[in-house]
């Protein structure tokens, strides 16, 4: 296995189940600046050159430089206190980075969304659970620092709890006594929460 294929897979390309998507693999992350060769609005030769204090990516024809950002991303402490006191909802990933571990439900935050949008929608298309948006836990970045994670507490509306297409499993875990989380930014979250809930 070589070529695109091999970079698909290597940097966090997916693989679809359903056809009619019109692609067999989904890249989720784009190549690093290095790689870059040529310029997205002109298409002349990428070169680079400094600008801040940092070497980055430069088109001399058109004076394009590319700025690269974290991207943001949302996750969500789901409770529902009704049904599953002193329970909250995981899901194991499907997909790398960390398949088959548990994590909080998120993901990254689209164009014209807000964060708590993005929590929202995250949270439904992974557990089938339809929430609201309570507190703002905290914002982390991953140690990559690839990734700024805005982290809220969230309680169920409504929904039944069922794995998204991107979730091998979704279930509730007693707060008490959670599996190992994937991400050292998760595990700091619920452990933030931990403490919030444990003083009031």
């Amino acid at each position: 296995m070589g070529g695109p294929l091999r970079y698909a897979l290597s940097t966090g390309a997916i693989a679809l189940s359903d056809a009619s998507q019109g692609s067999e693999f989904v890249q989720w992350r784009h190549a690093p600046p290095s790689e870059w060769q040529f310029c997205p609005l002109c298409r002349s030769d990428l070169t680079n050159q400094v600008w801040d204090g940092k070497m980055r990516r430069y088109c001399p024809a058109c004076g394009f430089v590319y700025w690269e950002r974290p991207v943001p991303a949302a996750a969500a402490v789901v409770l529902d206190p009704a049904r599953q006191p002193g329970q909250m909802v995981l899901v194991r990933r499907r997909y790398p980075p960390e398949e088959g571990q548990w994590t909080l439900p998120g993901g990254g935050i689209e164009a014209g969304e807000s964060v708590q949008e993005a929590a929202r929608r995250e949270v439904l298309e992974e557990t089938g659970l339809a929430v609201a948006v309570d507190q703002q836990i905290g914002t982390w970045s991953t140690p990559s620092a690839e990734t700024l994670i805005t982290f809220f507490a969230a309680h169920v509306l409504g929904g039944q709890l069922e794995a998204g297409t991107d979730a091998l499993e979704a279930a509730w875990f007693p707060i008490a006594a959670l599996p190992d989380l994937a991400f050292n930014t998760h595990r700091d979250a619920v452990e933030s929460f931990r403490k919030h809930i444990s003083s009031l």
